[in-house]
Parts: C-alpha cells; structure tokens; sequence
C-alpha cells in the first residue's frame, strides 16, 4: 500500500473517532437534560408545603455523609441507589449517635433486601415517602438528597421524643401548653429519661408507668447520676439561666439528650471490651474462650445457644469455643431500646477505620497494594501487615479480576482478621438473626452446669492449646452492599479504558501519519522548486 493511501485511511479512522466521541456526548446530554429531575427540596415544598430545613442541618449531614458517599458506586447521574443510601444512613446514624434503626441495618439480611425508606414506616407522610421511592427508584440521590433525607429521618425521632413527652406530661398531670419552672422542668427530664432508658418501648408506654420512671431508673440503670449530669448540660447549653421551659424547648433537649445517649453508654461498652481484651485467648485475637467470658462474671452471662444466634461465637474448633469480641459488643443484650424501631447500642469502631480507606480511595474499589498502603498508614495503627493479611488481600483481589470492592463481605472478613478487636466478623447471610424468637437475652441466660463444662473447656485449651488457623472462619463468600452498582461501575471503567484506547490509537495514527505525510510532501515541494 502506497504512503498516501496509509494516509487516507488513518486520516479516516481518526475522523470516524472523532465524530463517533462527539456524538456520544451529544446523546448523553439529551438523555440527561430529559430525565434530569427537579431539586429534591422543591419537590418536598411541593409535597408538604411549608416544611423548613435548617442549612446548617443539612450541611453538617452532607459533611459526614461524603466520604462514604464519594467511595460508594454511583450510576450515570452521579448519585446512589438504594442499598448504598441504606447501607451509608446506616453508617451515619450509627456513627453520630449509636443508633442502630431497624430498616437501615440489615439485621444478618442482605442490604438490598429493603429500601431505607421502609425505616421510616408511617412515622413521616405518606407523600414523603412516596417522593423519596420515586426518587431512588428513578434517579438515585446525590449527596445533597441523602442528607435531606437524613433530615428528614431526624425529623421523625423527634416526633418520637415529642409524643414520649405527651405521655409524661399526662402522667404528671401537667399541661403542654404551659411553661414549667427550673425545678418542674428538672423533674420532667428526669422522668422523660427514666421512660426512655429503663421503661417500656415507645409503642408500650402508658401514663401509669410515669410515676415509677425516676426509681426505676436509679435502680435499674448503673449510670442514672451520668444521665441526669448529661441533662443538666444538655440544658445548660441550650437554655444557660432560663428560667421557663415551654414544650417546645423541652423537646429539644431531650431530644439532644436522645443524641448525646449514645456516647455516654459507648463509655461502658469500651470498659467492657477492656475487661474482655484482658482475658484474649491470644493477645490481639479479638477472642475470648467462652469459659473465660463467663469466669468474667457479672454481666457476661449470655448462654451459648443466644451467642451463636447473634453471631458472637467462634466455634471453627468446636472444643475450643470463642467469642468474637466486636460482635459481642454488637448484639442485643449491649443496647438500649427505647423504641420498637431503632436501639441504642455501641459505637462500632471499624466506621472510622474504613472512613480513612474510604478517604483515601475516593473510589468503590481499589487494588491491594493501594489498600494495603492505606491501611498500614492508618493513623491509630501504623503497623505492617503480616504475609497472611497479604495473600488474603490477594485472594479478594482475585475473586474480583485484580480489584478489591471495599463495601462487600469479603473485604469486611479482610478487616475483621486485620482488626480483629475492633471490626465484627461478618456472617454470610441468613446465618445471624439479630430480631429473632430470643430478643430478651434475660430468658437466655447460660445455665450452671453448663458453665462449668465450658470452664473445663478453657482450662484443657489452655494446659494443651490446639493448633489454630491463620485465619479462623475465612470463607471465599461474597456478597456486596450493591452488586448491580458495582457491575455497572466496572462497565462504565472498562468503557472509558476503551475510550482511551481509542483516543490513543488515534494518537499515534496522526503521528503515524504525519511522519509518512513529512517525507512525501517535502519531496513534492522539492521537485516542484526544481521545476520553478
């Protein structure tokens, strides 16, 4: 083939490319400019009416959102669909105040089982909840609509905190629409955060049980005098010297208490983990032989069969059964509930562990080496990671095709040997049951005999100690918090690699051409000068 016609057709080739890049965005921008919808907020105001929003609200929301937002798979639109808004609300209001809000968290299910919107039941309007449907059904939410729906999730623990206070004020005879003294107030407080703590759930709450809240909670709950401290701070920040407290002023300190509540339980839970810490069957395991959790004695009392049913027992070595200490800290017995719909539990401190991954990615996926640096890096632990941890990151990685998705099981498993006192080991689907038939962990209370069996069981261990595993329970099982985002995220990647490649054939087809156009144009100008 002749120079010029090389020429032609990569002359060709290029324009085809060319045209082909340009009407790809043209097509894109139609489809976006047609399907793009309204701004949430308006559709709210619309649907509601006068509904008003707090920007700084809205903006402290976007602010703890983001990093996990950023991380997580988004479709064409840039926005999330429903398994990762719920999964990333879980997150939020887990890591803010401890709450873990049924219809958020999984409960041992898959994360695309449910749409978050299904936590909020009928406690906001049905137009509500039917505007945010449509908008993760249809669109997704950009970081801006999951704050708002956060928000608007606020909102209604507040209505919570309002209609408990109702029931207070009709047991102690008082009325909503008069203000109450400091001391009145006081009393009033004292009494909303007994029903809260120690009384019935929301749902069973009666104006007869008001009047045994405060002796109730002073007998049943170790850290009455730190509630009531937190209260009179709580009331001090809001309201320093008022004097006069209408209802609506009570409500929101109590529904600050109800945030602040949390961090204040998270102290006793961290007291516990010391004391679980110290009796490790192996220094840094994150496990305790299940005789040595019960020899802990008060308040480590949980039978086998309640354990194994919230996924707290390690039992890959059935003579030899442990507890896994994050999940323990996890389960029902660790929580408050002062509502049928959400508990107060421990913080879980592999949040913030995988809130510096995340920021550190700023994609769903990344390659091990990526991830093994970020996590030797990581700024409470700066430590090198063992050949195991290596070789498993490498295992994930290939399960994958070389990259590893960070919001999926396999990478939480990676985290629970990596962390393995502070990250829970996550069960394969179905096999916990944190709702199940044994919600009172009173009625499943290990018996005595059975005690004594499991203490001859850890003092065998420990005179003879089995051979362990590197890493105890590892299964090859993935489930991943979006699947279908995660596929779409790795077609769009391998189309834009294409893309590129195209770009750069181009590329060196013009310079490819250009180097045979140069000889054969300066030959014709040549002998066209001779001519001259």
């Amino acid at each position: 083939m002749s120079a010029m016609k090389i020429l032609r057709v990569l002359a060709s080739l290029l324009i085809m490319a060319q045209l082909s890049s340009a009407f790809r965005k043209r097509v894109r921008g139609a489809l976006r400019s047609s399907t793009e919808p309204k701004a949430l907020l308006a559709e709210l105001e619309q649907a509601l009416g006068t509904e008003e929003w707090a920007i700084h609200e809205l903006q402290g929301f976007e602010e703890d959102l983001k990093v996990t937002f950023k991380a997580l798979p988004k479709n064409a639109r840039g926005a999330i669909e429903a398994p990762s808004a719920r999964y990333a609300l879980h997150r939020l209001f887990i890591q803010r105040h401890g709450w873990m809000v049924k219809g958020l968290e999984t409960g041992g299910g898959a994360w695309d089982a449910e749409s978050p919107i299904v936590a909020m039941d009928a406690h906001v309007p049905k137009e509500m909840r039917e505007l945010f449907e449509d908008r993760l059904g249809n669109y997704g939410m950009t970081l801006h609509e999951l704050a708002v729906l956060a928000a608007t999730m606020k909102k209604m623990f507040e209505r919570d905190v309002e209609q408990r206070l109702r029931i207070v004020y009709e047991g102690m005879n008082l009325v909503e629409k008069e203000s109450l003294d400091l001391a009145q107030a006081h009393e009033v407080m004292l009494t909303y955060a007994g029903a809260y703590i120690v009384g019935p759930q929301l749902e069973d709450l009666t104006t007869a049980y008001v009047s045994k809240a405060v002796a109730d909670l002073k007998k049943k709950f170790p850290r009455s005098k730190q509630a009531e401290d937190l209260l009179i701070k709580i009331r001090m920040d809001i309201a320093p010297g008022s004097g006069s407290f209408d209802f609506a002023l009570m409500v929101k300190v109590l529904s600050k208490f109800g945030h602040q509540l949390g961090a204040l339980e998270d102290t006793e839970c961290q007291v516990m983990k010391e004391r679980l810490v110290a009796r490790e069957h192996r220094s840094g395991s994150g496990r305790v032989r299940l005789g040595d959790f019960y020899a802990e004695g008060k308040g480590f009392a949980e039978s086998p069969e309640y354990l194994r049913a919230r996924g707290a027992l390690d039992e890959s070595n059935p003579e030899d059964p442990k507890v896994l200490i994050p999940n323990y800290l996890a389960n029902p017995s660790m929580c408050l509930t002062p509502s049928g719909y959400y508990s107060i539990c421990c913080f879980d401190e592999c949040e913030s562990l995988m809130d510096q991954i995340e920021n550190g990615l700023e994609a769903p996926m990344g390659t091990p080496e990526k991830i093994a640096s970020l996590v030797t890096s990581l700024s409470s632990f700066n430590r090198t990671l063992s050949p195991t941890l290596l070789q498993l990151l490498d295992e994930v990685a290939g399960h994958h095709g070389g990259m590893i998705p960070v919001h999926g099981r396999l990478f939480s498993q990676w985290m629970h040997q990596a962390f393995p006192r502070e990250c829970s080991f996550p069960h394969v689907t179905g096999v916990v049951d944190r709702y199940g038939q044994q919600d009172s962990w009173v009625h499943s209370k290990v018996q005595h005999d059975e005690r004594q069996r499991y203490f001859e069981l850890a003092d065998r261990a420990q005179v003879d100690p089995p051979v362990e595993e590197d890493a105890p329970m590892w299964t090859m099982h993935e489930e991943l918090v979006d699947r279908k985002a995660i596929d779409k995220h790795l077609l769009r990647s391998s189309r834009i690699e294409d893309l590129l490649l195209c770009g750069t054939v181009s590329f060196v087809g013009f310079m490819l051409a250009k180097s045979l156009l140069t000889p054969v144009l300066s030959s014709r100008m040549s002998a066209k000068s001779k001519l001259l």
